[in-house]
Formats: C-alpha cells, structure tokens, sequence
C-alpha cells in the first residue's frame, strides 16, 4: 500500500509539471503574432522542448521516488536495528535469569550439602564419643581379664611343672628300659643278620654252582645242536655238477621255536655262486632243523651263523 501511494505521489507531481509547462506553451502560443510560413520550421523545437520537459519530470519523479525509498530504508533500518537491540536485550535478560537461577539452585544444593555435612559431623561426634566409653569399657575388661589369666597361667604353670617333674622321673626309667630292649634287640638282630649271611651265602654258593651246570649244559645243547643242524643241511645238501674242491659259505638263519627256518642268507659267500645257492636250498630242505628245547638255549638260535663246509 506504502509503494501505491508513493508511486501515486510521484505520478501527480510529475503531471502537475507537465501541466504547468503545457499551460505556459499555450500562452506563450495565444500572445504571439500570427504565425508565418517560418512558424512550420519551429514545430520540431516545441515538440523537442515538449520531449526534454517530460524527461526532467520523469527524471524528477525518479529523485523524488529514490528520496522516498531511501527515507524508507533509513527507517526500515532503525527499525531493524531496534529489534536486533531488543532481542539483544532480551536475550541478555533471559541469560541473567538463566545465571540467577543456576546460581540460587546451585546455593540451594550447597546449603543442603552443608546440612547433610553438619548432620554427618554430629553422628562422627557422637560415634566418637560413644568409640571413646566403649573403649574404655574394653580397657577395663581386658585389665581384668588380664589379671585372671594372669592367675590361670600360674596354677597351669605350677600344675605343668608338677606334672613336668613326675614325667621326667618316668621318662628316664623309659628309656632305661628302651636301652635295655635295644641292646637286646640289636643283639637279636646281629645273630639273625649272621644267620641270613650264612644262609644267603650257601644258596648264592647253590646258585653259582647251578648257573654253572647250566651254562655247561647250555653250552654243550648248542655245540650239540650246531652239530645236529650242520648234519642236516650237509644231509640235505645236494652237491652241484660243475662245483668241484674244498668250499665254504657263512650263512645266518632266522628260526622259529619250533625249529621252521624263515630266513636264510649268505653273509660271507664262498666265491662260487652255485654252491652258495645250493647251500641256501640245503637249509631249507632241512626245515625244521634240530633245536634245543629249553627256551634260554633256543634264544641263541633265534638267528645264529654257522660255516657249510660239507667237505
């Protein structure tokens, strides 16, 4: 509505001029002599005179409006600075208020932690206080308590001592009798560790005398056994067609307690491949060979070596 009017404004000042310069060409027309076949070259410069004036006009209106809205600005601006300084002071209030009342709660809570302090203090005074005669009262009860003790110990002590005495005297007539008893004891145990010599003596003496007959015996099972197993591998050996001459092979063999050959192998051949071959057949063709039966004697033939030398 504000622009209306000042649109309004301008628009009847710039016509009013308009006007009055229109008014004044016509007067200025009416006084003038008749006009004379010159008068038609003039009509331009009336008619640019007429243009320029309605320019100044607009050109005025133009100020006249700029004026207007400057005035206009100017007082937007106050206005805007007015509200910016009242929502400042505003603010600043509400922040004071804000202050006022963290600081009154904040006086609140420390009046009430004060009041809780002085109440804690007066139960610690009184805790004390009430520390203080229960104190005292255990003191005396312990002086007291004390003193009977006292007394305790010294009838335990005199009764201890007593009784110190009396097991002392029957201690030592103990361990006479101990001494007594481990003197017969070890005597005891002299003629029994004697006796378990002797004995232990004559069945180690028993013991060496069997091992003896046995490793004599053992020893004649395995000559006789190599024996044996010799003449059968010989027995059963049969003697190739080109091998000709004293030979010789060391063979191992691997048996079973039953005397069944599982392995055979010529650890130290005799030069001649066809006789250590028919060595290799003779033992076993000769399965099972001859083995002492005592199994102490057997684990020497386990897997022994013997020399095939059938010449």
């Amino acid at each position: 509505m504000s622009n209306i009017n000042k649109y309004s404004l301008a628009f009847i000042l710039a016509l009013s001029l308009h006007f009055s310069i229109m008014g004044l060409f016509a007067f200025n027309f009416i006084s003038e002599p008749t006009p004379t076949p010159q008068v038609q070259e003039k009509v331009p410069e009336i008619i640019v005179a007429s243009i320029l004036d309605e320019n100044a006009v607009a050109e005025k209106a133009k100020e006249l409006q700029q004026a207007e809205e400057k005035k206009l600005n100017h007082r937007q601006q106050q206005k805007d600075q007015f509200a910016k300084q009242l929502k400042q002071e505003k603010l600043r209030i509400e922040q004071a208020k804000t202050k006022r009342l963290k600081i009154e709660t904040a006086a609140k809570v420390e009046a009430k932690r004060l009041q809780q302090v002085t109440k804690n203090e007066a139960k610690k005074l009184a805790a004390i206080k009430q520390a203080v005669v229960l104190e005292k009262q255990k003191r005396i009860a312990k002086e007291k308590a004390q003193a009977v003790e006292k007394k305790r110990k010294q009838e335990v002590e005199r009764v201890a001592e007593e009784q110190r005495k009396v097991a002392a005297k029957k201690k030592e007539v103990a361990r006479k009798e101990v001494e007594k008893q481990q003197k017969i004891a070890k005597e005891k145990q002299r003629q029994e560790k004697l006796a378990r010599q002797k004995e232990e003596a004559a069945k180690q003496a028993e013991a060496n005398r069997v091992r003896a007959k046995n490793a004599r015996i053992a020893k004649k099972s395995t000559a006789d056994a190599k024996i044996l197993i010799e003449r059968k591998v010989t027995q059963n050996w049969n003697r190739p067609s080109t091998v000709s001459g004293k030979l010789a092979c060391t063979i191992r063999v691997g048996l079973i307690p039953s005397g069944d050959v599982m392995s055979v192998v010529v650890v130290k051949g005799s030069g001649n491949q066809l006789f250590d071959d028919s060595a290799e057949r003779a033992v076993f063709k000769a399965s099972p060979l001859p083995v002492p039966k005592d199994p102490k004697v057997f684990s020497k033939f386990r897997s022994f070596t013997f020399v095939f030398s059938p010449n």
